[in-house]
Parts: structure tokens; C-alpha cells; sequence
């Protein structure tokens, strides 16, 4: 009697409920089949830009999205590595300012920003539901990833899986551009503002603060103020020692 009991417990009290344990399963199904699938591609064939695209429309199947990028940390600024639907296109530069500078601040905190206007989408349809979610490995930024669309949804379990692959996609894009910055590289980086980055990033090419100015559309006076600023931030005397710091950290003419 007391087995019939507990048995009877166990299983769903409605149709309602099961319906909702049905559901439940197949979610857990896709979460699994996606996590699978991307560690499956990383295994044969690395981060490149066929894993982003598979990996990007799992995520829109997943959630129900119809626009979606990939963007990484360079230099100051989010270079869109892979899209799919109507954004900016690979390549394009986004300067790291406003939610996509707070998001991506060490350290990272995993959170979706929800509804921010960004400019990354080229649809230019107000109904959509826009989604943002940062990369980081170590609570380092590395990226985002976007997401919008008309009936995108987001529940607990979904979450879950984005964090989960936010690390998942931090670890393979540090693998991507080079050794791991030490700790004590990556807290220069982060004293440095997002035009200061750039700033620091282009020392190597022995630019003038003339032509720092025209590359990055800026005054030569302002230019110069930024380069004094990243020398004092970094604790070097002149633009040579800063431009060898800059190669020692990836940043190449």
C-alpha cells in the first residue's frame, strides 16, 4: 500500500503537469544536444567560423530568436566575428561604450541585458526583443553574444545553458588569439579605457599623435592626452617602452 502510495505521488496530478514535465524533458534534451554539439565541433576543428555559425543557430533555435552575432574584445572596440540575420556585418567594429563597456567591466558578472537599443541590429523593427550576453573566461570579457527577436524567451533553464556556454565560448576564443594574459597583463589592460586601449593597441605602428588623431578621427591635441594617460597608467617614461608592452601583449604593428 505505502509503494502504490508513493508510486501514485510520483506521477503528474494533470494532464497540465505533464505536459509541463514533457516539455521540461525535451529542454533538457536540446540544452544536452547543444552543449554536444559545440564541444563536438571544438574537438575537430577548433574555434573558426563554421563552429560560431552552428553554434549561433542552435542558440536562435533554442530561443526562439531570428537575428543573432558573435562579437569579440579587440583593442578596445567588439569586432563581429559571425552573425546570422539582419546585423551588422562580420567584420564591423563596435566601439565598446555605454551597456557594452558596463557588461563587459572585470569583473565580468554574468547577467542578460535585456532591451538596451544597441545599434547592432539592421532590422529596425522596434517589436523585437533585444538580448545581450557576455563572454568571459576568469570573469575576464572577452565578447558578447546578441540576440534578438519577436517571441525570444528566456527561463531559468535557458539561462543556465547561455551561462554555461558564455565560459564555453570565453575558453575558446583565449585558446584563438594567443596564450592567456597573466593577471597582472590583464589588470594594466583594464585600467585603460576603451579609447585608451585603442590608443595603446596602434603604439607599435610609431604613429604621431598627428596621425593617431586621423586614424581614430579625433584631435591631434586629444591624441596626445590619451597617449600620456596610457604611458602614466602603464608606468613607462616614453612611447617606446609602451609600444614594446603593447607587442608583449599581443598588440602588433
Amino acid at each position: 500500500m505505502t509503494n502504490d502510495l508513493h508510486n501514485h505521488l510520483e506521477q503528474p496530478t494533470s494532464a497540465r503537469a505533464l505536459r509541463k514535465s514533457l516539455k521540461q524533458i525535451q529542454a533538457n534534451d536540446t540544452h544536452m544536444r547543444t552543449y554536444l554539439s559545440l564541444g563536438q565541433a571544438l574537438f575537430e576543428h577548433g574555434w573558426e567560423i563554421n563552429t560560431a555559425s552552428d553554434l549561433l543557430r542552435s542558440i536562435c533555435t533554442l530561443l526562439s530568436a531570428q537575428h543573432a552575432l558573435l562579437a569579440i574584445e579587440s583593442s578596445g572596440k567588439l569586432v563581429v566575428f559571425n552573425q546570422t540575420g539582419q546585423t551588422l556585418p562580420v567584420g564591423a567594429r563596435v566601439p565598446m561604450m555605454g551597456i557594452l563597456a558596463t557588461m563587459l567591466k572585470s569583473p565580468v558578472q554574468f547577467a542578460l541585458y535585456e532591451n538596451k537599443g544597441t545599434q547592432l541590429w539592421t532590422h529596425g523593427d522596434a517589436s523585437h526583443h533585444e538580448c545581450l550576453i557576455p563572454l568571459a573566461l576568469g570573469r575576464h570579457g572577452k565578447g558578447i553574444i546578441g540576440l534578438s527577436g519577436k517571441k525570444l524567451t528566456l527561463e531559468s533553464a535557458e539561462i543556465e545553458t547561455l551561462q554555461a556556454l558564455a565560459g564555453l565560448i570565453g575558453l575558446a576564443v583565449s585558446q584563438h588569439q594567443g596564450p592567456m594574459r597573466s593577471e597582472v597583463d590583464q589588470t594594466i589592460l583594464e585600467t585603460l579605457t576603451p579609447r585608451e586601449r585603442e590608443i595603446f593597441a596602434l603604439l607599435p605602428s610609431g604613429l604621431s599623435n598627428n596621425e593617431l588623431g586621423a586614424k581614430l578621427g579625433i584631435a591631434t591635441g586629444t591624441a596626445k592626452i590619451h597617449v600620456e594617460r596610457v604611458l602614466n597608467k602603464l608606468g613607462v617614461k616614453d612611447r617606446t617602452q609602451a609600444a614594446v608592452k603593447a607587442v608583449e601583449l599581443g598588440y602588433k604593428s
